[in-house]
């Protein structure tokens, strides 16, 4: 029987738990399975879950959100102008970023491999490849 998720609380007691990837995150009708085989269904406007959430399905069993480590590049610059277009070039392939202080965090993903291949040829950037949670500080990820 797959549990229909009613109700989204933070830090609460849970039953069970599931990982969730990034793009799980952003999904406003996700489905998944639990640690334990629960299937759940949850519909809600994308971006509402965080780690640690607590799901809670309509016959009251309680799901704990793990948001799971990505691979990950964080790209650090040498000079604003190779930083602006190597911020410009990802938000041209709709690519979910986390931009610092000359410094950017995105997802490993094919459409960005030509961007990395590159920055690793050139001197003005390091190239760092870590596993970790993705945090976006951007609304680049959408539709038309």
């Amino acid at each position: 029987m797959i549990k229909k998720i009613f109700k989204i609380e933070k830090e609460q007691d849970a039953n069970d738990s599931v990982l969730l990837s990034w793009f799980d995150l952003k999904k406003p009708n996700l489905s998944a399975v639990t640690e334990k085989g629960a299937k759940f269904i949850l519909k809600t406007q994308a971006a509402h879950l965080h780690d640690g959430d607590t799901l809670i399905a309509e016959d009251g069993y309680r799901i704990k959100v793990n948001i799971k480590k990505e691979e990950l590049f964080m790209l650090k610059f040498k000079n604003a102008v190779d930083f602006a277009k190597t911020a410009y070039e990802i938000g041209s392939r709709h690519q979910p970023i986390c931009i610092e202080q000359m410094s950017i965090t995105v997802l490993n993903d094919l459409s960005i491999e030509s961007i990395i291949h590159e920055l690793k040829h050139g001197k003005n950037a390091s190239i760092e490849k870590i596993s970790g949670i993705f945090y976006q500080n951007a609304f680049s990820h959408h539709t038309h």
